[in-house]
């Protein structure tokens, strides 16, 4: 890869594209720059990992599970009434959900 050296020595890469050598980006080509960074990157990966959902219920099984039952014993030992505590449990499940929906292996 030819490169060059900078006035303080640092090596600067010559084949970045002409885009990224500007100062003056209008918000539109960041925009367009960063939108073709990130398409590339997916593309490299042709398919999602089996392992990020394995990996995912994994983490859910042994450390969300427990904290929920942590946080359930707790509040009903407050004397939080169960129906608050499971209408806020399935509130956090949901917002879970949705959350992990957004991830990249299922967008």
């Amino acid at each position: 890869m030819p490169s060059t050296e900078s006035d303080d020595g640092d090596q600067i890469d010559s084949d970045r594209p002409d885009d990224l050598d500007r100062t003056d980006l209008t918000a539109e080509e960041v925009e367009r720059i960063a939108r073709r960074v990130a398409r590339e990157e997916f593309d490299r990966r042709s398919r999602p990992s089996l392992l990020t959902p394995l990996a995912g219920a994994l983490v859910g099984f042994t450390v969300l599970l427990p904290l929920l039952g942590l946080v359930t014993v707790t509040l009903l030992d407050a004397g939080v009434p169960i129906q608050v505590v499971a209408v806020a449990a399935l509130v956090a499940a949901g917002a879970l959900v949705a959350y992990g929906w957004r991830l990249p292996p299922f967008r």
